[in-house]
């Protein structure tokens, strides 16, 4: 039984490593090409997943959010959003009240 939770998890490390890779963009991938991780992955289940987690890929900054690393979303609020701030700043010198 022990046996096939090991092989169970050693394939799925494997299969998440090569997915992730194949799912990642050009600019995420580091030190090796995209072809040389899916192979190491393939090749070494359990070390190639591990080195590309820990070394292969480099997900954007300030990640801790739920984006999920993928790349800058849009403004999260209206004190995020420039043009919301911009047409603030006009209703506040025409005198108006919102």
């Amino acid at each position: 039984m022990l046996r096939a939770v090991l092989v169970l998890v050693t394939v799925g490390l494997a299969v998440y490593a090569v997915l992730d890779v194949l799912r990642s963009r050009d600019e995420e991938i580091s030190v090796l090409s995209r072809t040389a991780w899916v192979v190491i992955s393939v090749v070494l289940p359990i070390l190639g997943p591990v080195l590309w987690i820990t070394v292969g890929r480099q997900r954007a900054e300030g990640g801790g959010g739920g984006g999920g690393g993928r790349g800058p979303r849009g403004p999260v609020g209206p004190d995020d959003d420039p043009g919301f701030l911009r047409d603030l700043d006009g209703h506040r010198d025409d005198g108006s009240r919102a």
